[in-house]
């Protein structure tokens, strides 16, 4: 990195030993909500007396975590993006232009500090108090917008200056091609963002689509793209600087205020603590001594692991990534065809979003005001399925080419010793599903137990150290912010879309097409699967779900059902080009080309397609389990 000199050298430090100190905090209110949801639960069935404060105070921490870590997912250029097009930049075009997207950036979180501001301001002057049995003063809350704010207005000055330092000293070379001349991009570019806004005032709804589009495939982060498309719309159709003052500060704050996002850091955390302390390997060598010696035993073994950690982690990436690692060189050991494990290993990831724990179940929970609970129970059915379906195609496969070494059966001795040793890592699932399918903890309350367990035993049997357990909670803290900070900008394009009554404006083209419900059900699976070619999963998801899910409720189907289908097509997303994550982890670990892998995970995504149409005839794979919740 090129650095900034004298006066502005110190001031970068001072910034940077901010940003690291608010991640050590975030760390820290990270451990702090699962401490205080344990404490409720010592509190409930010990002491036979329930608390009335932990979960709103979980709720507040939650606020203060999100705000405070975006600034380190800055730090680490971690912000989701489109790059479908910058990517084709040259390393020089591309520094001016990362530089201008943070700009733009800039002037977003300008006016959440501002408005955060005012809106913390008017609290502490009100004297506001929560309206909960527990009588909280809130500008303590609220005063997370502005701090957050501040910091990451720092650091994305600090960022721009050193890209443009960067660029300054990176030797000029004549233009290649319209992808790399700045004198046309960047005027074009800008000139289709005033298009965009302009649009407003002639159709919303499609100034909203326009500006969108420009602001995600020029490169603009998700996060504030989508917040700048929302204000835009507040600022043009609903009242100017009044709206803006009225609306931006309550979305921002409120969008984190929701117990069922808790979840999400807390699993991640779990999932983290379990893949940063090789525990996975202990897993992978458990499913292989047990099943190894069936045809294809190490593609079912890669299979198990996978369905077992997804068990574990919220994130599809993790799990594919995590397991890749172990079962990438176990496979090729065993002289597995090179594709096939490719596609084998990105297919097998995609179940961290479909078996429970799942983020986008968390996700859709915290939008669609779903019971978590039931949605977690809703995915174990069609997960188990979609597992069976992978391992039957495994075996078929290896069967009719021959490509791989079959493994000696081991002894029942080896099989215990390998659960033994597995069963550490096995019980984190186990305490998570045993606890929200039993009713005894809530799904909250599964991960601030889980990740005790998983802190205490990866200390005690040292496979991480406790000067280790700082990285992995800065870890843990930048994969989950990564997800709420996208939170944040879909709840204020999310509320411009309700101000703009989309969803009735869907519902009444519906009408207009006189398409039948499950002609509409069609359109809605086939849209989910154009756009995850070109967006990150949870992002689709929370554009999406303010206007398909009361669509989709009107119609008479059931919501926690849809929710499987939404959560198996973001599966076939993860694998499907060109932004299919899941194919650049496999592609990154086994240093392949990328055509390799789409051809291994093409017949895996077959029986996803397989597995989706036999979810939609069969409804009750997704509603009988959480249905027998409900009547317990």
């Amino acid at each position: 990195m090129y650095a900034i000199k004298g006066v502005g050298q110190l001031i970068a430090k001072i910034i940077d030993r901010s940003v690291d100190i608010s991640s050590f905090l975030a760390g820290i209110i990270l451990l702090a909500m699962a401490s205080i949801t344990t404490f409720e639960i010592i509190a409930r069935y010990i002491f036979h007396s329930p608390t009335s404060w932990t979960l709103d105070l979980s709720v507040y921490l939650l606020v203060w975590f999100g705000y405070l870590s975006i600034v380190y997912v800055q730090k680490e250029d971690r912000h989701v993006r489109v790059d479908l097009l910058i990517s084709r930049f040259s390393k020089r075009t591309r520094l001016i232009w990362d530089a201008l997207t943070a700009i733009i950036f800039f002037f977003f979180t300008l006016l959440l500090v501002y408005y955060g501001t005012g809106y913390t301001v008017e609290s502490y002057e009100s004297h506001e108090y929560g309206w909960s049995m527990w009588r909280i003063i809130l500008w303590p809350v609220k005063a997370a917008i502005p701090v957050g704010g501040i910091l990451l207005a720092l650091y994305l000055i600090k960022y721009v200056v050193e890209k443009w330092i960067r660029f300054r000293k990176e030797p000029k070379v004549e233009p290649r091609g319209v992808f790399d001349n700045l004198t046309v991009l960047i005027p074009t570019f800008l000139f289709l963002i005033a298009i965009g806004a302009y649009l407003y005032t002639l159709n919303g709804v499609f100034g909203m689509v326009v500006l969108m589009l420009v602001l995600l495939f020029g490169g603009v982060p998700i996060f504030p793209a989508l917040g700048w498309v929302g204000i835009t719309g507040y600022y043009l159709l609903f009242g100017g600087g009044n709206a803006l003052y009225s609306s931006v500060p309550s979305v921002v704050h409120l969008s984190l205020e929701h117990f069922a996002l808790v979840c999400l850091p807390l699993f991640v955390l779990v999932g983290q603590l379990i893949q940063s302390s090789g525990v996975s390997d202990e897993i992978y060598d458990t499913a292989t001594k047990w099943v190894g010696h069936f045809p294809g035993g190490e593609a079912i073994a890669t299979i198990l692991a996978c369905s077992i950690f997804a068990a574990i982690s919220v994130s599809s990436v993790a799990t594919a990534a995590t397991i890749g690692l172990v079962a990438l060189p176990a496979l090729a050991a065993r002289k597995y065809n090179k594709v096939f494990s490719y596609g084998l290993l990105a297919a097998g990831g995609t179940l961290g979003i479909m078996i429970p724990p799942s983020g986008t179940m968390i996700i859709y929970s915290a939008v669609t005001e779903e019971s978590l609970g039931k949605l977690f129970m809703a995915g174990v059915v069609p997960g188990a399925i979609l597992v069976c379906g992978f391992i039957i195609y495994a075996v078929y496969f290896c069967l009719r080419s021959g490509e791989y070494e079959r493994l000696k059966p081991v002894t029942w001795g080896e099989r215990f010793r390998a659960t033994k040793a597995g069963m550490w890592g096995l019980l984190a699932p186990v305490i998570i599903m045993a606890g929200i399918y039993s009713g005894i903890f809530t799904p909250l309350e599964s991960g601030a137990i889980a990740v005790f367990y998983a802190i205490i035993m990866v200390l005690a049997r040292g496979k991480v150290k406790p000067k280790d357990l700082p990285k992995v909670l800065a870890d843990s803290t930048l994969n989950s912010t990564m997800v709420l900070s996208i939170m944040i900008g879909a709840m204020l394009l999310g509320d411009f879309i309700t101000l703009m009554k989309v969803p009735d404006m869907a519902m009444s083209v519906v009408e207009s097409l006189r398409l039948s419900p499950w002609g509409v059900m069609v359109m809605v699976m086939l849209m989910y699967l154009g756009l995850g070619m070109f967006l990150e999963v949870i992002s689709c998801m929370l554009i999406t779900l303010p206007v398909i899910y009361p669509l989709i409720t009107s119609l008479g189907f059931d919501g926690v059902w849809f929710a499987v289908l939404v959560t198996l097509n973001m599966e076939m997303a993860l694998i499907t080009p060109p932004v299919g994550l899941n194919l650049y982890v496999i592609t990154g670990i086994a240093s392949t080309p990328l055509a390799n892998v789409l051809r291994g995970v093409f017949p895996f995504f077959l029986i996803m397609v397989a597995g989706l149409i036999l979810i939609a005839l069969f409804p009750a794979l997704s509603t009988w389990l959480p249905g027998i919740m409900v009547r317990r």
